[in-house]
């Protein structure tokens, strides 16, 4: 009987090993950044929806109300129209936030809320220290945080915040070519500090404004390239805070000084902030959110914070 001949069974070299390793790598590295790609994409649909519903919360708070509700409460602001509208004592500090609560699926939060004491007042610490999903971003590196070095209240971060205005425009902005003349001569945004405006009041067209910016990251203070400023806090955390609504600065680029050309991702020291890339997303006053480019116009930028300077804003 004839034996069947052997075969040799041949396994890998240890070069073919390394060459099959070495593809992998290379794949896993190709599709790593689209991965995270991905999940950023994501994100950023979501923070997308977040200030959606800001909007349609803001929008449903003026037709109950027929105005908008103030950017912040505050008696040593002169005008006092937000505490007469809304029957709430001149004595008192409140942020935006609460009052549209109940437009935004929160209303149990909104009983509980206490308009005749601080928004920091230990009645209100159930309110004021309870996260609000759709007030956080999930591109934040620690998106539920709490405002420890608040020394009213550690009140639950939030990653938005109301963009009233131009900072000082006469002598900061204008000089620099920054800013137009007409932005310059109407330099206030949609929710000032006790005010309480209807959408008539915006001649520069509801879709013409933003209103809601990005301000992540806050009460860590960040600068550019997100990089973390030690202990460092950025105040205005929480959108129940008086502190959250700010005015816009410009900075230099590397985030530490103002004014100057940066409106976007510069600091969020009560500046237009983001962890999405190059650019942020803002709430338009018609409802609408888009995503706005750090290479965007300075002067665009600013003209769209106003609500009368009847500037030219075009397609930006």
């Amino acid at each position: 009987m004839f034996g069947s001949p052997s075969r040799t069974r041949r396994g890998f070299t240890l070069v073919e090993l390394l060459v099959v390793i070495a593809i992998i790598g290379v794949l896993v590295a190709l599709l790593l950044p689209a991965v995270q790609s991905a999940r950023e994409a994501a994100r950023r649909m979501q923070c997308s929806n977040n200030l959606k519903q800001i909007g349609l919360g803001l929008h449903n708070f003026h037709d109950t109300n027929q105005s908008l509700p103030p950017g912040a409460l505050d008696p040593a602001t002169t005008l006092k129209l937000g505490y007469t509208k809304f029957n709430i004592p001149q004595t008192v500090l409140h942020g935006w936030a609460v009052f549209i609560y109940p437009y935004i699926e929160q209303k149990a939060l909104s009983d509980q809320y206490h308009w005749d004491k601080n928004w920091y007042d230990a009645t209100n610490k159930l309110v004021y220290q309870q996260y609000v999903a759709s007030l956080i971003c999930p591109s934040t590196p620690i998106p539920r945080r709490l405002d420890t070095g608040n020394s009213k209240g550690q009140a639950a971060a939030a990653d938005y915040g109301i963009m009233n205005g131009l900072n000082s425009p006469s002598t900061t902005l204008f000089p620099l070519g920054l800013i137009d003349g007409n932005t310059n001569m109407a330099s206030q945004g949609v929710m000032q500090v006790n005010s309480a405006h209807r959408f008539a009041e915006i001649t520069d067209g509801l879709s013409n404004t933003f209103w809601i910016c990005e301000d992540a990251g806050r009460p860590q203070l960040f600068r550019a390239q997100h990089a973390r400023v030690g202990a460092s806090r950025a105040s205005g955390a929480s959108m129940v805070d008086r502190d959250n609504e700010f005015v816009l600065h410009g900075y230099n680029a590397a985030g530490t000084t103002h004014p100057g050309p940066c409106f976007m991702n510069c600091t969020n020291d009560n500046e237009v902030y983001s962890f999405h890339p190059v650019g942020a997303m803002v709430l338009i006053g018609d409802g609408s959110v888009r995503f706005l480019s750090s290479n965007a116009p300075f002067k665009i930028v600013a003209a769209m914070i106003t609500k009368q300077g009847g500037e030219n804003v075009g397609n930006e």
